[in-house]
């Protein structure tokens, strides 16, 4: 094989030779590396930033439980206040104050005295910054949530299920 392509350039041009020569040694690891290579370069760089965004998506997480924590564990003579809950249309304003109105997908009564959000594609910042902001007001408890990420950095699927306090 290699005698064969031997004699076979043996047979060509010198300005033949060398542009085959430059083909072989220039060319081809070019093409490899745009072939391969780079596509390789650019699931890595998709692959770091999932896991940044799985970091902060967990930072966050444990931020509202000890948050949550301190919350639970403060002694104080007076108890807690308690609110009346905001209802429907109190969510839907604060919806709507947050920018989230438009990324809501569902929004209903899950049970007697509970809510359900649910969202299929929002900025996961916004959606913290909102609940955060919110929950300690609006007369309910935060029963469940799942977040799932999207492909899009800080997007993600969100439901939130929501009751009333126990009377």
């Amino acid at each position: 094989m290699i005698s064969r392509l031997a004699s076979l350039a043996a047979t060509l041009s010198r300005r033949e030779q060398i542009l085959l020569g430059l083909m072989v040694g220039v060319a081809l690891p070019a093409g490899l590396a745009v072939g391969v290579l780079l596509p390789l370069q650019e699931q890595r760089q998709a692959a770091e930033q999932s896991v940044d965004d799985s970091m902060a998506l967990y930072q966050w997480v444990l931020d509202r439980s000890a948050e949550a924590s301190l919350l639970t564990t403060e002694t104080t003579d007076e108890p807690l206040k308690t609110y009346e809950p905001v209802g429907m249309s109190g969510l839907e304003d604060g919806l709507r104050r947050a920018k989230l109105w438009s990324s809501l997908t569902e929004l209903g009564a899950e049970t007697q005295n509970g809510v359900l959000l649910r969202f299929d594609d929002v900025d996961f910042i916004r959606l913290a910054t909102w609940l955060t902001s919110s929950h300690p007001e609006w007369g309910y408890t935060i029963k469940s949530y799942q977040f799932q990420a999207k492909d899009a950095p800080s997007r993600v699927s969100a439901r939130i299920e929501l009751q009333t306090p126990a009377q």
